[in-house]
């Protein structure tokens, strides 16, 4: 038999209110032990840049500071962060006294260890329901890291991951792709389909600027918050400014940089910023309103060698899943392409039919 405990979970007001990131807490209180934010992330199994994104991204959500991080003095909580971790205990304890206890038996363990691959892949929301959800149900441990697009490729090929997550426009953009085409070996590579979702400008609710195009930013001298140099997101950005005839470094904020698309639509939502660009479904999620600019292909990329092998199988089969199917279903701006296929370098990189909406 085996104990269950309740835990707290903390979710904003109103029915479509955010929940708090669970992984938030535990980050807390490791910094709250004296842990400096290198080993603080490492006890909650993030990277450092993971980590600071997600204090940065729930910092916005709440609309206060929750870490202090001082040259020489290393990183402490801020009265907010210390209030929320207090707060978090003492409800669990409250809730501990008045729950029974919960025991159930236990099922035989299965002798069959998952398969296992690690992945370095630019930010995606479909990505990490696959990991949470659907690969552990397909006997599948997926060890995901993520990194902006080209650093994610840099680390495939310099062998620090079994497979990389990039992202690619669908309409014709050589600026765009040129930086890809580095890393990626037709030789030595196969591509895996994954997904396609909708790119734009995040802006909030009811669009007070009446944003109708990429130079609005500029002609009306708006914040923006912006994705990080090397993500896949920020090179399809600045191809569209610069398309759009727009001077890119020269509009407000354009060198504040978040790491995820949630991070960036939380700091719109919060007030922080007047728009920024990402993914319709991080934006629908935190209530802004969304202009589609383009269309994109999400891949994955494997060494030719593997591309047969049990685990990589396995993953393309939860790829190609009903589960997968449901859980683009409910995400606004996802479709499955080509899902779990084996693409040809010609047919993941053929552009047509990404554009949407016009830019300038």
């Amino acid at each position: 038999m085996i104990k269950l405990k309740p835990l707290i979970r903390w979710q904003l007001p109103g029915a479509d209110g955010a929940e708090i990131d669970a992984r938030l807490l535990p980050l807390l209180a490791a910094i709250e032990g004296g842990a400096n934010l290198g080993a603080a992330v490492a006890q909650v199994g993030l990277s450092y840049r993971h980590g600071w994104g997600l204090l940065h991204a729930q910092a916005a959500l709440l609309g206060v500071p929750l870490v202090d991080m001082q040259r020489g003095k290393g990183i402490s909580l801020t009265e907010a962060g210390g209030q929320l971790l207090r707060l978090t205990a003492g409800a669990e304890q409250r809730l501990l006294r008045k729950a029974a206890a919960v025991e159930i038996a236990t099922l035989p363990r299965a002798t069959a260890k998952p398969l296992r691959l690690s992945m370095h892949a630019s930010h995606d929301l479909a990505l990490i329901e696959l990991r949470e959800r659907i690969a552990p149900a397909f006997g599948l441990e997926l060890n995901l890291e993520f990194k902006g697009s080209l650093e994610a490729l840099a680390s495939f090929a310099a062998g620090h991951a079994d497979l990389a997550g990039f992202h690619i426009p669908l309409g014709s953009h050589p600026g765009a792709l040129a930086a890809y085409h580095r890393w990626l070996k037709p030789r030595q590579h196969r591509l895996i389909g994954f997904i396609e979702r909708e790119q734009g400008l995040m802006l909030p609710p009811g669009n007070p600027a009446r944003v109708r195009a990429l130079h609005d930013l500029a002609d009306k001298q708006l914040r923006v918050i912006n994705r990080q140099r090397g993500s896949g997101t920020r090179l399809l950005f600045d191809q569209l400014l610069h398309e759009s005839g727009v001077d890119g470094p020269a509009l407000r904020g354009y060198s504040s940089e978040e790491f995820t698309h949630l991070a960036v639509a939380a700091t719109i939502a919060a007030g922080k910023a007047d728009a920024g660009f990402g993914v319709k479904a991080a934006a629908v999620q935190y209530g802004l309103e969304f202009k589609t600019l383009e269309r994109e292909r999400y891949l994955l990329v494997c060494r030719s060698e593997s591309a047969e092998e049990p685990a990589i199988a396995r993953l393309r089969q939860a790829i190609a899943s009903a589960q997968m199917r449901q859980v683009l279903g409910s995400l606004p701006g996802y479709a499955g392409a080509n899902a779990g296929g084996l693409l040809s370098f010609a047919r993941a990189f053929s552009t047509s039919g990404g554009k949407t909406k016009t830019r300038n």
